[in-house]
């Protein structure tokens, strides 16, 4: 047990230092690219991933997390198991050629038949590298995940960025996706250092189809309501609208993301070695939730007050429009990025047909939610997302409850403690001393300093917070002592 917490620990410490490396770099590109490229272009390319990109989880089918969760994967299974991503990846490719009349006609934009080929050979790309990563996490190498998924999206925004330089627009995009993909495959095979041999028919991978079903069922719907927002504005409203948006959530979600898919990585594997015992299990969400709640949610809490300072010297004056759909989104990646505790409590107990069961009625109730916004275009859209990850979060906790034997009461306790008694503060100090000086780096200095004494504040007249505050620090003495 001491040495899964270790692993666990360093696995923690390594991923999320590599991952702030990689918000900062991603942050420096939306920086340098938004004076570099339109809001079409981002509108264009965003566009064409909304509809396609559900083949990246169609390419892994779950095989990935069902390799990871597995107790034993045999070198066979390991190389049948490449394979079948490598032939998944290859076969979305082709469907998404295939479909290129039809994603032109959605949108009545002819630009986007160029777009797609160069886009779909990512999948081909990706489905060869699924084994790789989950390889190195099933091994608990997770510095090497860490730094896969550094080293390609590096790569990626530097040629992104000399071809947007040069002139190409919207290829430097298309651009980006393709080197990142390929340098990540390079990586990853670098690292993990077998061959995959050729596929044996005599061995079955059939557990982990089983396993990966329920992962998958339960993803394409999550993909359906994470995407209908930018369908429906693209649809409804063009490249220019939908790009204005892109960016808002690109702030937003794309940190979120880059935080919390490479933790699913080192969660799931130490949590699915404790699952029989939910004392134990219940206590390692718990500390997981503590870290999500007073670190995102403060984050972006002060996020969204600052939304029209932080908008100025992010991407400039051209871009003042998407301050109010950044705020809105920041608000509902607080509870996306918090409820991601249900989903690997769902992974780690391999409950994941009951995780398809609570996708099958919440997801399309998330799509009715956001598609109610699309007619007041990108803001409207947002209040409906943040509506309608409120509602996940709550359904997701009580859902897990029932169906693992989690006691989901203190993580319940705990984001209510963190959100309501820490961020909440820490956000309206942010505003309201942002709103007494000029200019917009003033502003943000005002506000990150009332919100960093706010939260001071709170911790000393707050017990909770204080007990919340030192079992952080524990889990951070782990982490230096191993």
């Amino acid at each position: 047990m001491s040495r899964l917490a270790g692993a666990a620990a360093r696995g923690t410490a390594v991923t999320v230092g590599v991952q702030i490396g990689r918000i900062v770099l991603q942050f420096g590109s939306v920086i340098v690219l938004a004076r570099l490229l339109t809001p079409s272009a981002f509108g264009l390319v965003a566009m064409v991933t909304a509809i396609i990109g559900v083949a990246e989880l169609i390419r892994d089918f779950g095989l990935s997390l069902a390799s990871i969760q597995a107790k034993d994967v045999s070198r066979a299974e390991r190389g049948n198991l490449f394979w079948a991503n490598t032939g998944l990846g290859t076969a979305c490719a082709l469907l998404a050629l295939a479909l290129t009349p039809l994603i032109v006609r959605i949108y009545d934009e002819p630009t986007l038949a160029r777009l797609v080929p160069p886009l779909a050979a990512v999948f081909v790309l990706s489905g060869m590298t699924t084994q790789y990563r989950a390889d190195l996490a099933r091994n608990l190498r997770f510095t090497a995940v860490a730094f896969a998924d550094l080293v390609g999206p590096a790569s990626g925004i530097l040629a992104a960025i000399g071809l947007a330089v040069a002139g190409a627009g919207y290829w430097a995009l298309v651009a980006q996706q393709l080197v990142a993909a390929a340098v990540t495959l390079a990586f990853t095979v670098l690292c993990g250092r077998w061959a995959p041999g050729w596929y044996r028919r005599s061995v079955s991978i059939a557990r982990f189809f089983r396993f990966g079903g329920g992962v998958l069922g339960a993803q394409l719907l999550n993909y359906l309501t994470r995407n209908v927002d930018n369908i429906a504005i693209g649809a409804r409203w063009g490249p220019q609208e939908l790009g204005l948006y892109s960016r808002a959530y690109m702030l937003v979600m794309v940190p979120i993301n880059q935080i919390n898919a490479p933790l699913t990585n080192v969660a799931v594997p130490v949590l699915s070695r404790v699952h029989e015992d939910r004392s134990a299990l219940t206590a390692g969400l718990k500390r997981a939730q503590l870290v999500a709640c007073y670190v995102t949610a403060p984050a972006l809490v002060v996020a969204a007050a600052l939304a029209q300072p932080l908008i100025l010297v992010v991407l400039g004056k051209q871009w003042t429009e998407v301050a109010p759909m950044f705020a809105i989104l920041a608000l509902g990646g607080l509870f996306r990025s918090i409820s991601q505790i249900a989903y690997w409590a769902y992974l780690a107990t391999a409950h994941t047909a009951a995780l398809f069961r609570l996708q099958l009625w919440t997801q399309p109730v998330m799509v009715v939610l956001i598609v109610g916004g699309v007619p007041w275009g990108g803001v409207g859209v947002a209040v409906g997302g943040l509506v309608a990850n409120i509602f996940y979060w709550i359904a997701s906790l009580v859902a897990v409850g029932r169906s693992t034997g989690v006691g989901v009461g203190a993580l319940f306790s705990t984001a209510a403690t963190a959100v309501l008694g820490v961020a909440l503060p820490a956000g309206l100090a942010a505003w309201g001393a942002a709103h007494l000086v000029d200019g917009p780096l003033a502003q943000i200095a005002a506000g990150l300093l009332a919100a960093v004494l706010a939260v001071l504040v709170v911790g000393a007249l707050t017990p909770p917070v204080r007990r919340d505050a030192a079992t952080i620090v524990r889990t951070v003495r782990l982490v230096t002592q191993h």
